[in-house]
């Protein structure tokens, strides 16, 4: 089974493109939409319920904007207690920069013995295209920091949202971390959801990802000095905190 997380905000534009890929994709696999919506003011929401009887499609509404965050959490938590070991769990985008054709290839990894699978732009194959230059250089500097203040084997981007998940993993992470698995709301989430599960013996492996950014129709929400922030926050809370508390568990 096929579990694919996938956070919305205000992607009504992309929404019928993406699910059409789906379609194509995922053929006659089993599998289970967990869309959540964040708090949209356009029509993901009403868009999202008209596909709901075409695809294997499960909605949950945000009344508010909570953030990526929040929406991953809530995608994961929904399912955390029926998935079973060998299950696969996707997280990507909703706003159209992630292929969905890349599943196939990170199901294949996952087959072969890993246990997480990164879409990552750092791979040979893999390239940013319609980013903006300080977009750029934000992504490369906070994967550097990352890479050198938690090394971990086979993983060059720690911050992409394009993931495949043995079922078993996120399992474990939950009954060693509960609540608090994930705990930033920001795009920072990804970079701690990653970190926390590796502190259990995983094998990480990544498929090179083609960012088309020039395919988004939605306004970016990441906010450049905010994130910047929440990074070197999330930094110096995780270099202090971390450690501890995974020998406590």
């Amino acid at each position: 089974m096929v579990f694919i997380i996938l956070p919305a905000y205000n992607e009504g534009a992309v929404l019928s493109l993406l699910f059409q890929s789906f379609i194509k994709v995922m053929g006659g696999k089993e599998y289970l939409i967990i869309l959540v919506d964040d708090g949209s003011t356009d029509n993901t929401f009403q868009l999202a319920v008209k596909y709901s009887g075409k695809i294997p499609l499960e909605i949950i509404q945000h009344q508010n904007t909570e953030g990526l965050g929040k929406a991953i959490k809530t995608g994961i938590f929904k399912i955390i207690n029926g998935i079973k070991d060998g299950d696969i769990v996707i997280t990507l985008d909703a706003d159209n920069t992630h292929n969905p054709e890349l599943i196939l290839s990170m199901e294949k990894d996952l087959k072969k013995g890993s246990d997480i699978v990164i879409a990552s732009r750092y791979q040979i194959g893999g390239r940013e295209i319609g980013l903006s230059l300080h977009r750029c250089f934000l992504s490369k500097i906070a994967n550097i920091l990352f890479k050198i203040l938690f090394p971990l084997k086979g993983v060059r981007d720690y911050t992409c949202g394009y993931r495949a998940y043995k079922g078993w993993v996120l399992k474990e992470g939950y009954r060693l971390w509960g609540e608090d698995l994930i705990e930033e709301n920001g795009f920072t989430c990804m970079a701690e959801l990653l970190i926390k599960l590796s502190q259990i013996s995983v094998n990480i492996s990544e498929v090179p990802l083609v960012l088309r950014y020039d395919l988004k129709r939605s306004k970016s929400k990441m906010k450049i000095i905010k994130t910047i922030l929440q990074y070197f926050l999330f930094i110096l809370k995780t270099k202090l905190g971390l450690t501890e508390k995974c020998k406590s568990a």
